[in-house]
């Protein structure tokens, strides 16, 4: 997990309308492909939903999101789930979208003889 410090300035970076819509679309284009990288970070996240509907909520509210405000639930979960949607978060910057606001976390990845690897961030 990093520095609360770091993702407060993360989640500065990544409120902006047009960051979420391009994160949309990432996601989108990650899951649409055989990815490894999807795969990779799967294994990395940690947690598991709890359904506050936050996810369904970034720049437009998804269709089948039901339920109140105060207790959202997706209608389609169990059934044919989007795999964007599935994959929800694919990386950090998924939680910086929902300001970290998220039941789920990530581990950092470790290489064989235990040293941590450094993830290449790309501004966009």
């Amino acid at each position: 997990m990093r520095p609360l410090r770091l993702r407060r300035l993360m989640r500065s970076a990544s409120s902006t309308y047009l960051t979420k819509i391009a994160n949309k679309i990432r996601r989108f284009v990650l899951c649409a492909m055989p990815s490894d990288y999807v795969r990779r970070q799967a294994a990395l996240r940690q947690g598991e939903c709890v359904g506050c509907g936050r996810c369904c909520k970034l720049v437009f509210q998804c269709p089948f999101l039901g339920g109140t405000d105060e207790n959202p639930r997706c209608l389609i979960y169990n059934t044919v789930r989007p795999n964007q949607c599935a994959a929800f978060p694919i990386d950090e910057r998924d939680l910086a979208d929902v300001n970290y606001l998220c039941s789920y976390s990530f581990a950092q990845p470790r290489v064989a003889g235990g040293q941590q690897l450094l993830t290449p961030v790309f501004d966009s």
